[in-house]
């Protein structure tokens, strides 16, 4: 969320010498987490409000040349391509050392001065999509400059910055830090919590005018489940205009793009104190609106031209005919305010937060709105909306007249009441609070406060009352943050250090991911849930797994059966930077039985032999390293979902599948977006394995004597394996210490359906050092064996 410090100024007066920096530093440790801060003025760096005092046409071009007075840089030639251009006209004028995007690129291009079609030109007359002001100034294409109407009474040479309210500092707050905060989604709870944490007076808010009661009915009983509160205010004598500049200003800032003027006094509304509200145009309304679920059969064009069907389990606004809005999330197209509305209807309502965030969710439609209702805000929040929303608009339109009101309330948010004793609160904080000092920091923030017998009893005010203060442990949070965390004194714990026992062994997951790490793979953390795309890529049909009720959007419906999908998805994020790279993680996986906890891990490049060759070596290092009871691999041909039958191995614990290691199928590749690579993977469950019951130790002694080695390469059958060479040369003689493999060769000279394979033999003795005799006669029964018992013949 975008917080704009000069909005806050309307609300809170802050000391004269506290900088941005020190709010955002004060705001994090106190309150939210603030990530950073923006300064707009920087963008308009160099960019004066000017006047054109003549404009030529430039015959057989569409240019025009102007001279522009731009106050104390002087009168200066520029040749400007826009339609619009004429004498008289305010204008943008950025001069030379100015940044601009001209026609938005992405690219800032830096103003000089030049030469067009021999014509000097010493600046630039600016559209607002090149100097970031489209939602400041929203223009009908990208070859209009800004018209600054509304800044006739500027002087000229005035920093466009300070000119349109941009000489602001905007912090960005990390929504995550609000969650549980639904006070906050506003200007005027930010600004409430640094009145309370500097001390600083906090300004009062409209009241909402006193109206009579409508004389007709203007709402109908809603659906208690999904509506608390519901209001509507008609207001006549009104017409649709653009919003005043500083309002659109204050709109672009924190990100909100001017539309009209309604729409933008209720965006206005809602991010000044977090309550949304809807305009509908009153003569489009047939009879009295109230909130209900949806009807089979029904149908709403939203205003974004969505179509949206009538759903049972979703909340929605109409009239006595036909849906009007998705309750809470948006409004719909055909009642909504026109060029023509004199008569503007005005909702303002307090919804079931769990409905309407299941309903943005089956919609895919995240608003500001929907943001703000699925935090559950307070019944009374309204009353502040309805009190600026008119003080507003009588601002901008003096003619504009409440003519109706009515009010249904069906559960009004109530003060939590919290007990909490005076010893509770300084023993888990560790510094004795006096009792007068705890009541004023809890009486800044909105609480009543009664005091007898070292109890305090306290009612939380209504915005803090929805499910954020609820438990003693609440109000000790409070204390300690206005107090600061940064003030509490760090006191270390007495330690006393005994006899250390003697550790077991670590829990197989953190054994397997730490030497999957030292393998040379990069771990990943990715999300419970994954994208149907990705299952059926890697995991068979989506139908066929676990589904969320509430996912956190429509394409992460599910919960992952296997590590797979969401590593594939790694893969193509990472391809684009590496030619080659590994990647783990270690993980819970769904089923309908429950969940388990998985190893699984990708090698991606270009050379599928090395990368099989080298992930098998992975799995057999933890294997050997986490000393894990017995797991073989074997070669299989049985259907897997992702992997290819012509390159996979099973791995077995005893009879038991217990991972699969095998080269990823062109159609998994293809499914999950992974381009111009070969992935090899395995997947391992971790439930079955079981560390050896004991560790048999042999004591081996350093040879005294050099070791040889020479190569040896033999044409053998495609079908013998490499564990078959192993077990032929493993006992042919004592003096052959180890038998290596060192690649494999096919092509010109190599019969079809064999390869030459080369060994590395390694040769020595414990009391002396061999002569080449001794080496050849090793050498020479090593392929005396594999010539007789595996049809091998030296090359």
């Amino acid at each position: 969320m975008l917080v704009s410090l000069d909005w806050l100024k309307d609300y809170v007066t802050l000391p004269e010498d506290l900088s941005p920096e020190q709010i955002m530093h004060d705001l994090t440790l106190a309150t939210v987490e603030v990530e950073g801060v923006e300064f707009p003025a920087e963008r308009l760096a160099g960019i004066c409000v000017a006047e054109v005092v003549s404009a030529e046409p430039v015959p057989d071009t569409r240019l025009t040349m102007t001279r522009c007075d731009a106050g104390e840089h002087g009168v200066l030639p520029v040749v400007c391509g826009a339609a619009n251009v004429r004498a008289g006209l305010r204008v943008a004028l950025a001069l030379p050392g100015a940044r601009i995007y001209p026609h938005g690129a992405s690219e800032a291009l830096v103003v000089k001065q030049a030469q067009l079609r021999g014509m000097d030109s010493h600046a630039v007359i600016c559209a607002a999509d090149e100097i970031g002001l489209t939602g400041v100034f929203p223009a009908a294409d990208d070859k209009t400059i800004i018209e600054l109407s509304e800044l006739t009474e500027v002087a000229l040479g005035t920093p466009l910055a300070d000119a349109v309210g941009y000489a602001d500092a905007v912090f960005e707050i990390d929504n995550k830090s609000l969650t549980n905060r639904p006070d906050l989604w506003g200007h005027y709870g930010i600004a409430r919590e640094l009145a309370a944490i500097y001390s600083a007076p906090l300004a009062e808010l409209p009241e909402a005018p006193k109206v009579p009661a409508a004389q007709r009915a203007l709402l109908a009983p809603s659906e208690p489940a999904v509506c608390n509160r519901f209001t509507a205010t008609v207001f006549e004598g009104v017409s649709v205009q653009q919003a005043p500049l500083a309002m659109r200003s204050r709109l672009a800032r924190v990100g909100q793009r001017a539309i009209d003027l309604f729409v933008d006094l209720t965006n206005y509304v809602m991010f000044a104190v977090g309550q949304p509200s809807h305009a509908f145009d009153a003569d489009q309304l047939n009879g009295p609106l109230r909130a209900r679920f949806g009807e089979s059969g029904e149908q709403l064009t939203l205003l974004d031209g969505v179509e949206v069907q009538g759903d049972p389990a979703m909340a929605f606004i109409a009239d006595e005919s036909t849906p009007l809005a998705v309750a809470g999330v948006k409004g719909g197209a055909a009642s909504g305010v026109t060029s023509d509305t004199s008569r503007i209807f005005l909702e303002m309502a307090n919804f079931d937060a769990k409905l309407i965030r299941a309903a943005s969710q089956k919609i895919g439609a995240r608003t500001e709105a929907s943001t703000r209702f699925e935090k559950a805000l307070d019944t009374q929040r309204i009353d502040q909306g309805l009190g600026l929303f008119h003080a507003l608009l009588k601002e901008v339109q003096p003619a504009a007249r409440v003519v109706a009101f009515q009010d249904e309330v069906s559960r009004a948010t109530e003060r939590a009441v919290v007990v909490v004793t005076h010893d509770y609160i300084n023993t888990r904080l560790g510094v004795p609070f006096a009792a007068d000092a705890i009541q004023a920091s809890l009486e800044v923030l909105g609480f009543e406060v009664e005091v007898a017998n070292d109890e305090f009893r306290l009612r939380a005010p209504t915005w803090r009352s929805t499910g954020d203060v609820s438990l003693p442990a609440d109000i000790v949070e409070e204390v300690a943050r206005l107090h600061g965390y940064d003030n509490f004194q760090f006191v270390p714990p007495r330690i006393d250090l005994t006899h250390l026992p003697r550790s077991r062994r670590m829990p197989l997951d953190r054994q397997v991911r730490e030497l999957l790490a030292t393998a040379g793979l990069q771990e990943v953390f990715t999300y419970p849930w994954t994208r149907d795309a990705l299952i059926e890529a890697a995991a068979g049909s989506a139908t066929d797994f676990l589904a969320l009720e509430m996912p956190p959007a429509p394409d992460l419906a599910r919960l992952r059966p296997s590590l797979l999908p969401n590593l594939l998805e790694a893969v193509v994020t990472n391809q684009r930077y590496y030619e080659e790279f590994g990647l783990f993680e270690v993980g819970s996986v769904y089923s309908e039985t429950g969940d388990r906890t998985s190893a699984a891990a990708v090698l991606a490049g270009s050379s599928a032999e090395g990368l099989f060759r080298k992930l098998r070596g992975v799995v057999e290092h933890v294997q050997r390293r986490a000393q894990l009871e017995s797991i073989r691999l074997m070669p299989s041909r049985e259907p897997h979902d992702w992997a290819d039958p012509e390159a996979q191995l099973h791995i077995l614990k005893g009879e038991e599948r217990v991972g699969v290691l095998a080269r990823v199928s062109n159609r998994s590749k293809r499914l999950s977006g992974i381009d111009r690579a070969e992935v090899i993977g395995f997947e391992l469950s971790l439930a079955p394995l079981s560390y050896h019951p004991t560790r048999e130790n042999r004591y081996e002694k350093v040879p005294e004597f050099p070791a040889s080695w020479f190569d040896v390469s033999v044409l053998l059958a495609d079908d013998v394996t490499w564990e078959q060479v192993l077990a032929q040369t493993a006992a042919i003689d004592p003096l052959l210490r180890e038998v290596r493999w060192i690649g494999e060769y096919r092509g010109k000279g190599i019969p079809e359906s064999h390869r030459s394979l080369t060994l590395r033999l390694v040769v020595g003795a414990h009391d002396r050092t061999l002569v080449s005799e001794e080496a050849e006669a090793v050498r020479s029964k090593v392929v005396s064996v594999l010539t007789e018992n595996l049809s091998a013949v030296q090359r």
